[in-house]
């Protein structure tokens, strides 16, 4: 080997071995690679594959004194086969019939699993129903039933048998590829349909026998946060009442719009639902105020260890109050963090906080796979990971020694001050690239509504909170939900007002998964490493939120049923063909490209040169290609002689276009986006790219073809 090419490398491999004590950081890197493949399978892998970590294993093993870099090599691919498993026997454990379109009004049966309050009325979850026209063999497990204009109080209880008259559809498909697909969500919350009443609900058995005990486990809780929810609402009202009652039951589907675009803009969509933070805050207010107070007793303090016993305290708090909120991923992550914490002051054990973020992180995602490419659990990671990897290095940087212009009475304010605002900065900075990719916006002054709202919650909405569990058996509550309140308006008030700022969010066109994983390995790269090489990830960061300059857009969208479609004007305009249509569609897709206007075809001009419309349809050019959209058979017919692309809703034989978009391309491949390389037009759909996997409609007839 030529030695000019050799010293680079060894540099690099001595660079590598200094860091060894920092390799066991990066296993959980490997389980996430796992996972992230099986989910980016176009297929079901075949079952046999959940065996594959046994031979990697005994192959680690083996080599372990013999070749230690190959050992370590198999042991990382384990731990990757070993994820690729949990996430395929997920998968095949959450296997539920899942409905397939929209079943004309018919008779519903089930039991109230859930109920949730709404701006507008309630959602009820109803276990094991039963529909009528629905085979037996074909009804979902879990169905939930929208009831508009009904409150907690018109809700049945929970665990009550109830029959109603309503329709019942199933998840709607993704509106672009790339785009959110609901149906993959719902897949692995055993919910199986959508739907809604406008009838009245009957009661047939209030409280019937209970069939196990997972079943009495959660109803218990379901009791509970109705429980709650109903004392909040005898206090507070409106969007106020809803955020208490999302800290104290984790339910927050009753939140207004404009107030959760208003936390979002805000950079405050953290404070919407309870995620780890609250977590951990739960815990912390248990440790410490009982450890003291234990420590007040001498003949306890001096005889028994009081630390240990605050510690398990704290364990069952975080694990009570997981429990009641719902066990999302971003509450799984802090509570196993939390734990393990405690669980180390419990053995006498020194806790490494990158250690508990990694090993906590690796456990979340071995115990709920799916969670992994949520944005809860990427930016409740992404943030507590950065702070935690960062903390030294930041505080020296931005805290220094005060004493030179900060008077000896102040110092300690200051230096809250500095950890307030570092604290914000990082965590925004951390979770920009998910934010960017999952909603296609940055809060600019998040950081700064962030050092208002954080503190905030932490030393008063959540001890308010705290006390009002300790309370609400003896129905004493009433003043800490006021307070609690209190709270939660001051920072709807931060929201609103940072939100109204000018400039303070941006909006990015839609980042592709390609793009955020050399974002994601830049970042662990630039915080797990010591050595200077570490800044090399500074690199990957730098080009991929350049991500804009360089990535095609979308001329031209599709609709999964074909009745809507956008076409993207020279100006940068949506032009939709029905603007109020599928409203949500539309959202979507201005979303994708950078939240962009968008109008209705009948307010362009008739004699617009790039899109004109009339009443056989409409077509569109893009440089040398036309786009014909008709409105009727004859119309398609005449449009195949002439358009590069026909899109219909409808179902076209014969036609001489180079490329057909008609009903029977969109049910076998999706919603449709165009692009132009050059003058070249490429059409995607968004069904190849998902696959034949369980929760696609038909999986196991599907035909992945691409068009």
């Amino acid at each position: 080997m030529n030695p000019l090419h050799a010293a680079p490398l060894s540099i690099l491999a001595d660079a590598f071995l200094r860091e060894r004590t920092r390799w066991p950081y990066w296993l959980p890197v490997a389980i996430a690679a796992g996972i992230c493949l099986y989910f980016a399978l176009p297929f079901e892998p075949p079952l046999w594959a959940v065996a594959a970590p046994v031979p990697l294993a005994l192959g680690a093993w083996a080599l372990r004194h013999t070749s230690w870099p190959a050992a370590v090599l198999l042991f990382t691919l384990t731990l990757a086969a070993t994820s690729f498993a949990s996430a395929q026997i997920e998968t095949r454990m959450a296997e539920r019939p899942m409905l397939d379109r929209t079943t004309p009004p018919t008779g519903i049966q089930g039991r109230v699993a859930m109920t949730e309050i709404m701006p507008d009325g309630i959602r009820i979850t109803l276990t094991h129903p039963r529909i009528v026209r629905v085979p037996f063999d074909a009804t979902p497990e879990k169905i939930r039933v929208k009831f508009s204009g009904l409150t907690l109080a018109d809700a049945p209880p929970a665990g009550a048998d109830i029959d109603l008259y309503g329709q019942i559809g199933g998840f709607s498909e993704p509106v672009a590829p790339g785009a959110t697909d609901f149906r993959r969500l719902g897949y692995f919350k055993h919910l199986g349909g959508l739907g809604w009443s406008y009838s009245p609900i009957k009661i047939l058995d209030p409280a019937p026998p209970v069939l196990s005990w997972r079943e009495r486990f959660a109803l218990f809780f379901e009791r509970m946060r109705k429980m709650l929810a109903r004392h909040v609402y005898q206090h507070l009202s409106g969007d106020v009442a809803a955020m208490t009652a999302t800290r104290l039951n984790g339910e927050q589907t009753a939140i207004s719009p404009p107030v959760i675009e208003a936390m979002r803009i805000a950079g405050l969509s953290h404070l919407l639902s309870t995620s780890g933070f609250h977590v951990t805050i739960m815990a912390l207010l248990i440790y410490f105020p009982l450890r003291a107070i234990l420590a007040l007793i001498p003949w306890l303090a001096l005889r028994y260890p009081i630390k240990k016993w605050a510690a398990g305290a704290a364990i069952f708090s975080a694990l009570g109050y997981t429990f009641l909120v719902g066990s999302q991923a971003a509450t799984l992550r802090s509570m196993i963090m939390t734990g393990l914490a405690m669980l180390a002051i419990t053995l006498d054990r020194r806790a490494s906080p990158l250690r508990l973020v990694m090993m906590s992180a690796g456990l979340c995602m071995l115990a709920a796979p799916d969670a992994t490419l949520g944005p809860s659990f990427q930016m409740s990671f992404a943030a507590v990971f950065c702070l935690v990897a960062t903390h030294q290095r930041a505080w020296e940087f931005m805290t220094g020694d005060f004493s030179a212009f900060v008077p000896e009475w102040m110092k300690s304010a200051t230096a809250h001050l500095f950890v307030i605002a570092r604290t914000s900065l990082i965590a925004t900075a951390a979770t920009t690239p998910f934010s960017i990719y999952h909603f296609q916006s940055f809060s600019l002054y998040g950081f700064i509504a962030n050092m208002l709202a954080i503190p905030l919650t932490s030393f008063w909405v959540m001890p308010a909170i705290l006390m009002a569990y300790l309370t609400a058996p003896f129905n004493l509550d009433g003043w800490f939900i006021d307070a609690a309140g209190a709270g939660v308006a001051l920072t709807i008030h931060i929201a609103t007002t940072v939100a109204a700022w000018p400039g303070s969010i941006f909006y990015w066109p839609a980042m592709p998964v390609y793009i955020l994983i050399p974002i994601v390995v830049g970042g662990l790269w630039l915080c797990l490493w010591r050595e200077t090489w570490r800044y090399w990830g500074l690199l990957p960061i730098a080009v991929g939120m350049m991500y804009p300059l360089y990535i095609p857009t979308p001329a031209f969208f599709v609709s999964p049923d074909g009745r809507e479609w956008a076409a993207r004007l020279d100006n940068g305009t949506l032009a939709v063909s029905n603007l109020d249509h599928d409203a949500f569609a539309v959202r979507q897709w201005q979303q994708r490209l950078g939240n962009v206007p968008a109008l209705d075809v009948t307010a362009l001009s008739p004699d617009d040169k790039q899109l004109r419309c009339d009443d056989m349809g409409c077509v569109y050019r893009h440089g040398p290609t036309l786009i014909a959209m008709p409105a009727t058979e004859p119309a398609a017919l005449e449009d195949c002689g002439k358009a590069d692309i026909v899109i219909a809703p409808f179902l076209i034989n014969r036609c001489a276009a180079p490329q057909v978009i008609d009903d029977h391309a969109l049910w076998q491949h999706g919603a449709a986006a165009i692009y132009f390389d050059g003058n070249t037009p490429r059409i995607v759909q968004s069904r190849p790219a998902r696959g034949a996997r369980p929760w696609s409609v038909g999986w196991r007839g599907f035909n992945i073809t691409a068009q």
